[in-house]
């Protein structure tokens, strides 16, 4: 467990990192860094933000959503985005991937690589999915850093992509899992994408989810690559079927889902495995009714898609 005041410090350092990540939120997929420079400036009018108007959430609330250089409203997502990312690596501290707490005592390489590490992983994937719910796209600027740091990261901390293999160097273990990580998330993406695409002769999936998916691999391992998939799969089904009923537009970005399965990967990878593979197995073979509950689960999946299709004739 960190220290209170590591705790502190990774909220703060998340916050600004999440200002950071709104900038290149904006600035990224539209190439505005070429029009305005790399300083911070307003949106609207160009003008150069001081540094006292650019702290965190509370610089917004100070000005109570409005530019100060020309009264323009500023979008409550820009300190959504801040706050998001600070509760992240808070998170990140609290209940750290690695199983290694950062101490006063107990601060080195060894311990603050894993946290820097997966706050870049974290990070990565936030201002992944707020460019793809915007502009449907995975920029390769985001996605190709994933998948580098994602191996140089599993060879610098050994167990970074998962379970080591006995009787190998530890960092060429690693290494191997992380590539084989990779390989699995953008082999598996791949080729769910060229099936749907052959079937519905219509691109069902974009290539920067493969690319997503590679460095999501190279980070969380094979195992953990197949099971973000997996959780993707049945959160963006859920989204999906919820959002055709609700508006009758059944297309969404996959990206984000991919993101949250990631997330539940990194924080809960155990427990839920162990849900899949052991317990519902057991709760299965214990109660004779167990067909019964799935021929529910079947029956209410037909009705909703008896809807599903009956909205979409009639629209």
């Amino acid at each position: 467990m960190s220290d209170p005041f590591y705790l502190v410090v990774a909220a703060v350092f998340g916050a600004i990192i999440g200002s950071f990540l709104n900038a290149l939120i904006y600035r990224l997929p539209l190439r505005h860094e070429r029009k305005f420079g790399k300083r911070s400036v307003c949106p609207y009018c160009g003008a150069s933000i001081p540094a006292y108007l650019n702290i965190p959430i509370l610089a917004w609330l100070w000005l109570r959503g409005k530019a100060a250089c020309c009264g323009a409203k500023i979008h409550w997502r820009y300190p959504l985005v801040e706050a998001i990312t600070a509760v992240m690596f808070f998170v990140l501290a609290k209940y750290p991937p690695s199983g290694i707490g950062l101490t006063v005592d107990t601060i080195s390489f060894d311990t603050l690589m894993p946290s820097l590490l997966h706050g870049f992983f974290v990070a990565n994937l936030i201002a992944c999915t707020f460019i793809d719910f915007d502009h449907r796209i995975l920029p390769n600027p985001l996605t190709y850093s994933l998948m580098i740091v994602g191996i140089l990261g599993a060879w610098l901390v050994p167990g970074l992509a998962g379970e080591l293999p006995r009787g190998v160097d530890p960092s060429v273990g690693s290494l191997m899992i992380s590539a084989l990580g990779f390989g699995v998330g953008w082999g598996v993406t791949w080729g769910v994408r060229v099936l749907s695409s052959s079937v519905f002769r219509k691109e069902a999936m974009g290539f920067g989810d493969v690319k997503l998916m590679g460095g999501v691999g190279a980070f969380l391992g094979w195992d953990g690559a197949l099971l973000t998939f997996f959780l993707g799969c049945v959160s963006g089904a859920v989204f999906g079927v919820v959002s055709k009923i609700v508006t009758k537009d059944s297309e969404i970005a996959f990206g984000p889902f991919l993101v949250l399965g990631a997330l539940f990967t990194l924080f809960w990878r155990a427990p839920i495995v162990e849900f899949l593979t052991v317990t519902w197995p057991e709760w299965q073979r214990e109660n004779a009714n167990s067909p019964l509950a799935l021929g529910a689960v079947a029956a209410i999946s037909l009705l909703l898609l008896i809807v599903l299709v009956r909205r979409g004739r009639a629209s």
